[in-house]
């Protein structure tokens, strides 16, 4: 058995992609995938646990996101999958869940949130909430400059600009009547939203490429990625190996090369 076979048959997800494009693009871009770990795990906890959940929006009088309907963590549990394949699908089911969290509490903020009538309570959220949608946009931004410049361009990946996101906001008529924190506010979301369309846009690139296995069947109230509905079956790896090793993704928007 020579060394393609043996690494397609330990990680086929990996063996696809190191047949079809060769080690030298895939190894810098693992490289800024894993580099962009320790910034998917300060946007969990700093951002959206501490800041959005436990503070904010109690004051804000909206529902806090329940992080156990969106993150979760069931692929790990293949036999026929390695254990890099294992940690690469709870790497993308963390930060695709993180990113549909992010959305949906985004969404919240521009229908529901409500600044405190009072006004010296007032004078404290307005300043803590446009820090914390600048730093929840920073986050997102760094993670989307290590995509961008780190992986689409080895990988052929699409990428999606910030002027097309705000005109999916305009069209979608998102925030249009977000005034709670004035126009500042308002654009500061606008822009935390654009941040957070830029990256999931790029996370399904990568989970369609690297790890398009189905979910198991949860609760009701669990939220899958919306790319969720192009992975193959568990029981279909060999049709997974095949897809991955001629077409590169099961994403519509195909890999460039």
């Amino acid at each position: 058995m020579g060394f393609r076979d043996w690494i397609m048959k330990r990680n086929p997800i990996f063996g696809s992609h190191l047949q079809r494009i060769g080690l030298l693009r895939i190894v810098p871009a693992a490289l800024a995938m894993y580099l962009v770990i320790p910034v998917y795990i300060f946007l969990h906890i700093v951002c959206i646990k501490l800041l959005y959940n436990l503070i904010l929006c109690p004051l804000l009088s909206i529902e806090p996101i329940n992080l156990k309907n969106y993150i979760v963590f069931d692929r790990h549990i293949i036999s026929e999958l390695s254990f890099t394949g294992r940690f690469h699908c709870a790497y993308c089911e963390y930060a695709n869940g993180l990113c549909v969290a992010t959305g949906t509490l985004l969404t919240r903020i521009s229908t529901e949130a409500r600044a405190p009538a009072n006004p010296l309570l007032r004078l404290i959220v307005t300043p803590l909430y446009l820090f914390t949608s600048a730093l929840t946009a920073l986050s997102q931004s760094i993670s989307n400059l290590f995509y961008n410049y780190g992986m689409a361009p080895l990988l052929g990946l699409h990428r999606v600009s910030i002027n097309e996101t705000y005109a999916m906001m305009s069209e979608a008529g998102f925030a249009d009547e977000f005034l709670e924190f004035g126009t500042i506010g308002r654009s500061l979301l606008r822009f935390e939203n654009s941040s957070a369309v830029i990256l999931a846009h790029a996370l399904e690139q990568v989970e369609s490429q690297w790890c398009p296995i189905k979910h198991l069947d949860g609760p009701p109230e669990t939220v899958l990625p919306e790319h969720h509905a192009f992975f193959i079956e568990r029981c279909d790896l060999c049709k997974m190996r095949k897809v991955l090793c001629t077409e590169g993704s099961v994403s519509p928007r195909k890999p460039t090369w």
